[in-house]
């Protein structure tokens, strides 16, 4: 069996504010150790459960997080920056003939109330993102997209909005792993490493030997995939992407009938709005 495994950092264990996650930060060092950890608990779990093939997508910020050097030997890992990732979170899920993917340290979508930092691929931009209509974080979406490609979601640890907003998009038959409780964007109830990850490990082997009862999770097609911006500025550049539609001030619309396309534009767009010209073009 082939598994493939997204790995953000919000929704890892003991991780709960942003000097934690991002290089130059006081603590970023910890956690990447903690996101390697997670990250390792669900990797023996697959092989526990006859994994044969485990690509890890380093799926955080940088894209370079994940300390390779610690990783679990039964993972190969791939890892490098977002502009060098068309479909970034979802890269080399094309690759091979997935069987079933896992979400490690995911968070809940923008506007989520008692969260560890909710936002929807980048908060600095992106105020909403709608797929037929229904607002969706990426977990949501990142799993329709996977779907469209036929790979089940079977797993998704990280805050316990996190894991409830998977549950409710994907079915209670998925298994889920909540590391902690939070309390506010930058605070969480946090059960140790010690304890959340034998859960991890469990909960993997069993939602992989649970594989027949899982199922795609498929939205009507094509998709309706719109984007609510901050800022007109950032819709603006966005709406400049092939592919793009605008909507509206904020609003735009990812063209196409392919997800699996849809959603390398809908990174394009996203890269150009955070894009900040040069002074004497702004």
């Amino acid at each position: 069996m082939r598994v493939f495994v997204s790995v953000d950092m919000e929704g890892i264990s003991g991780i709960v504010h942003g000097d934690m996650m991002m290089p130059g930060e006081r603590e970023y060092d910890r956690g990447r150790r903690l996101m390697t950890g997670d990250a390792n608990a669900a990797i023996e779990g697959l092989v526990q459960a006859g994994a044969t093939f485990i690509l890890v997508n380093d799926g955080h910020g940088p894209m370079r997080n994940l300390l390779i050097e610690e990783l679990h030997p039964a993972a190969h890992l791939l890892s490098g920056s977002g502009d060098a990732k068309p479909w970034c979170q979802l890269e080399g899920a094309d690759r091979f003939a997935f069987d079933a993917a896992v979400f490690i340290g995911y968070h809940a979508m923008a506007k989520t109330f008692n969260a560890i930092h909710p936002h929807t691929i980048a908060g600095a931009a992106v105020a909403e993102l709608r797929l037929n209509g229904r607002p969706h974080g990426e977990g949501g979406l990142n799993a329709a997209v996977l779907g469209a490609l036929g790979i089940p979601v079977v797993l998704v640890t990280g805050d316990a909005a996190a894991c409830a907003e998977a549950r409710a998009f994907l079915g209670e038959q998925i298994e889920t792993v909540a590391v902690k409780e939070a309390c506010g964007r930058n605070a969480a109830i946090c059960r140790p490493p010690s304890a959340t990850r034998p859960e991890i490990t469990a909960a993997a082997a069993r939602a992989l030997s649970r594989l027949p009862d899982m199922r795609p999770y498929q939205p009507e097609r094509p998709f309706r995939l719109e984007v609510d911006f901050l800022t007109m500025q950032q819709c603006d550049r966005a709406s400049r992407t092939a592919g793009v539609e605008r909507l509206g001030p904020v609003t735009v619309r990812i063209v196409g009938d392919d997800p699996w396309q849809q959603y390398r534009t809908l990174w394009a767009a996203i890269r150009a709005a955070l894009y900040e010209p040069a002074s004497w073009l702004a």
